[in-house]
């Protein structure tokens, strides 16, 4: 199996979606590279991937906002499919095993904050360890 891991930020928010009578959490992660090339010009990027973990999410879910930056790891696997207008393109999928925020949401990120606080908002991000190999891609 080939793994992943990748950091980006959410297209959309987070959905469940039924597969085969099973949850799973359901997004896309946009990576985006920047570079200058040979003329000086600025050139830009990005990488989409779309994510299944198995499961509702638990308190990970209500943080899995459009815009927010996430780490993934998990089994990648490619598709190839042609677009309207019949051009071949390359959908990567990730099967994910692990799912963490990259930083605290805006609204979590409040002067001050206790290490109480703090220790309960690491509590709400921990996702259950389990996977699933059968994801239907």
């Amino acid at each position: 199996m080939l793994k992943a891991e990748i950091i980006g930020n959410l297209g959309s928010d987070a959905e469940i979606r039924i597969i085969n009578e099973k949850k799973y959490v359901a997004f896309s992660v946009a990576h985006s590279e920047r570079r200058i090339d040979a003329n000086g010009v600025p050139i830009e990027k990005t990488t989409w991937a779309s994510v299944l973990k198995p499961g509702d999410g638990g308190k990970l879910i209500q943080y899995l906002k459009k815009g927010t930056k996430v780490f993934v790891r998990g089994g990648i696997y490619t598709k190839i499919y042609n677009d309207r207008n019949g051009v071949p393109h390359v959908a990567i999928n990730i099967d994910a095993d692990d799912i963490q925020l990259c930083c605290l949401p805006p609204q979590k990120q409040v002067q001050g904050q206790g290490a109480a606080q703090q220790e309960q908002y690491n509590e709400d991000m921990d996702w259950d360890k389990g996977g699933s190999d059968d994801l239907p891609y």
